[in-house]
């Protein structure tokens, strides 16, 4: 069937037919969809010179994890939540010469990453 579809759309540009193949998808959204947000939201807070805080929500308990990169794309921490509520740690970044680190945030499925820029 695919074959003989096929050579009817090529045998119509052969001969300058214009064919026009529209598909209409129907997205419906299940509970996996609406249950597992797209970004997972948080913000990241200076509160010393080297140090900053990772704040957010989890809602339902599934493990999230936070990472930090530094520049380069080392990992220079990472830390997993478990538990079901706010969450809030502070990472110490005075032994890394680095002012700029990405903070990344996530489960298996998404993240979200954000930068952050340092003093000395």
């Amino acid at each position: 069937m695919k074959t003989k579809i096929y050579i009817l759309l090529f045998s119509c540009l052969l001969l300058g037919f214009e064919v026009w193949a529209t598909k209409t998808i129907n997205f419906e959204p299940n509970q996996e969809n609406l249950s597992n947000p797209k970004n997972i939201d948080f913000e990241v807070r200076l509160t010393a010179p080297r140090r900053f805080v990772v704040l957010f929500e989890n809602p339902d308990g599934n493990p999230i994890y936070v990472k930090v990169y530094d520049m380069v794309g080392n990992q220079v921490a990472q830390d997993v939540s478990n538990q079901k509520g706010r969450y809030m740690r502070e990472f110490d970044m005075s032994n890394n010469r680095s002012e700029v680190f990405l903070v990344e945030v996530g489960n298996t499925r998404n993240n979200s990453t954000k930068r952050i820029f340092l003093q000395k």
